[in-house]
């Protein structure tokens, strides 16, 4: 795989099941540190096959995984191929959001009935964190740490 091998310092320090840290690069999304039962870390690159988006991709801002599940470091990535990626994000925003929201719900039910404690989601909206509701699609794919960095690596839009 392109790149994983580099990949190794991407999360120094990530937790992930010891199964998962054998066989993967370090995952640097954040809800990969307590994986479920099964549920393989983001850097499994294609695991859902050809065309589909692991929707952990916008949890970080370290990689982007193309069409074909193979990583590509932002950093490394020409100016061209960054303004395609935001046009195609762009393109596709509202079904990502909407993907994206679905996710977060089951990640937060899952989370209490795997672990006992609540997810993230509800983590934060307890100390004063933004709803999904008060969010436009916009406004949410604006925020996600893979579009502020695919932003600045674009010298008119970072």
């Amino acid at each position: 795989m392109g790149g994983a091998g580099s990949a190794r310092g991407w999360a120094e320090g990530t937790l992930v099941s010891m199964e998962a840290a054998d066989r993967y690069p370090p995952s640097p999304v954040p809800s990969d540190r307590r994986l479920w039962p099964g549920e393989l870390p983001f850097t499994a690159f294609g695991q859902f096959g050809e065309d589909m988006l692991d929707l952990r991709v916008f949890d970080q801002g370290w990689v982007w995984v193309d069409r074909l599940g193979r990583p590509h470091l932002v950093g490394e990535m020409g100016e061209d191929y960054v303004a395609n990626v935001i046009k195609f994000l762009e393109a596709c925003s509202g079904s990502f959001f909407v993907g994206s929201v679905r996710r977060a719900v089951i990640q937060s039910i899952g989370d209490q009935l795997l672990f006992d404690d609540p997810g993230g989601e509800v983590l934060a909206a307890e100390v004063g964190g933004p709803s999904w509701a008060g969010l436009t699609v916009e406004e949410w794919l604006e925020s996600t740490p893979l579009m502020r960095a695919l932003r600045r690596r674009l010298p008119d839009t970072g």
